[in-house]
């Protein structure tokens, strides 16, 4: 463990992770890390703030509630890149690192004297990760990207909505989520690669990458057999059936039979005579007779509330919620059961309602702490890698650094 970091709960814990991220992808990657224990130090340039500062809608104390849904937990580190102190300033903070998490395009890092070419030199064992939109080779590296770019490009976007509608887009940014997610998974293997063979190593992550990958099955459909997916009324699978959503009596539910045995307990439940015929009884056969069975459950669910008929198949075994808005999602008993609401320790820049990282169960116990104001760390972290107090000042008065701890409170 680095000296001055804080030992915190979780698997990672004593690993500092430099965070030079902005948005979206890159913090949440490492504010899943650092609720897995990592410490985490978010080091961002004066002249170039991370853009989610600025999006509102905002706290009272002024703080974006986007970035601080996803910097929760972390320290704040603040320097003026384009001066040329602050470079070695930022080497000496990587010396005492483990990874250096980025998601600038590619040559942005180089540019900076900041890639993992420059930083094995004064750390040989560290581990970078680089998240961008297309990954580091080939014709798109250059390009930007972000969420919705990759939904697009990966045909995500033809393959959502009605099928008589325009393309659309998934109701959360999860291309960058789920980029976020396979970049803690990275770091956390080269972190064991790393115990084994003694040696760091840099990570190209392209967001592109991810979400081809995430086709899964569908790419194997269409490379094998020449598939072509075409989008189904009421987001129905396309080889399972009923697997869609439903209208009820009071809003829409989400159905899923995914096997026969399944579809003997949900006609047992549903107790209607049309259901029982051997034109159901094999998903091929009621795939084959898809509009007749979805004509006949539509008439049926449109009698009774989401709730009941949830309750209902809960007591058969059988796959089925409620579509809930946002708000009553994050009200749901088992969210609550779970622990996956919490709040942050108020005792700084105020406290929260933020949710949880993926897996609480590996976190420690206790609230984390408010996402920082920008720079209001500098000033520790510098004392903890041994900058002794006078030189910390005149990095202040030259402007390399930015100490804002006085505003902290």
């Amino acid at each position: 463990m680095k000296t001055g970091a804080t030992p915190g709960p979780g698997p990672l814990a004593g690993i500092r992770i430099i965070d030079l991220c902005h948005f979206l992808a890159g913090p949440y990657a490492t504010m899943v890390l650092g609720e897995l224990g990592a410490e985490v130090i978010k080091v961002e340039d004066s002249d170039r703030l991370d853009e989610a500062r600025s999006l509102g809608p905002f706290l009272d104390d002024g703080q974006s509630l986007y970035f601080s849904s996803l910097n929760w937990g972390k320290r704040s580190f603040g320097v003026r890149l384009a001066d040329p102190g602050s470079r070695a300033v930022v080497l000496d903070l990587v010396r005492s690192a483990e990874v250096v998490v980025d998601n600038f395009r590619p040559g942005v890092m180089a540019k900076l004297g900041l890639d993992h070419e420059s930083l094995v030199v004064v750390n040989p064992n560290i581990i970078t990760c680089s998240i961008t939109g297309f990954g580091e080779t080939g014709p798109y590296a250059k390009r930007p990207g972000y969420d919705y770019t990759i939904q697009a490009l990966t045909g995500v976007m033809s393959m959502t909505g009605e099928p008589d509608g325009p393309p659309g887009k998934a109701g959360i940014s999860y291309v960058d989520h789920s980029g976020g997610l396979t970049a803690a998974l990275a770091v956390s293997a080269a972190l064991v690669e790393r115990v084994r063979t003694g040696r760091g190593r840099h990570i190209d992550l392209g967001l592109l990458d991810v979400q081809v990958s995430m086709l899964s099955y569908l790419a194997a459909w269409q490379l094998n057999t020449g598939y072509e997916p075409q989008r189904i009324a009421n987001g129905a699978h396309p080889s399972i059936v009923p697997a869609q959503t439903f209208a009820t009596r009071d809003g829409h539910m989400s159905l899923f039979i995914g096997n026969d045995a399944m579809w003997t307990r949900f006609v047992e439940a549903l107790d209607d005579s049309r259901l029982s015929g051997h034109e159901f009884r094999s998903n091929a056969d009621r795939f084959d007779h898809r509009d007749q069975l979805i004509g006949i459950l539509t008439e049926d669910f449109t009698r009774r509330s989401s709730d009941e008929w949830v309750a209902l198949f809960a007591g058969h075994g059988i796959p089925c919620a409620p579509v809930n808005s946002l708000e009553e999602a994050l009200h749901d008993e088992q969210v609550i059961a779970r622990g996956l609401i919490e709040t942050t320790d108020g005792s700084t820049t105020g406290g929260y309602r933020h949710v949880r990282g993926p897996v609480p169960s590996l976190a420690g116990a206790g609230p984390s702490t408010p996402a920082p104001r920008f720079g209001t760390d500098t000033r520790q972290i510098l004392a903890e890698i041994g900058y002794a107090s006078e030189r910390i000042d005149e990095l202040v008065a030259s402007g390399s650094i930015i100490d804002a701890s006085d505003r902290a409170h």
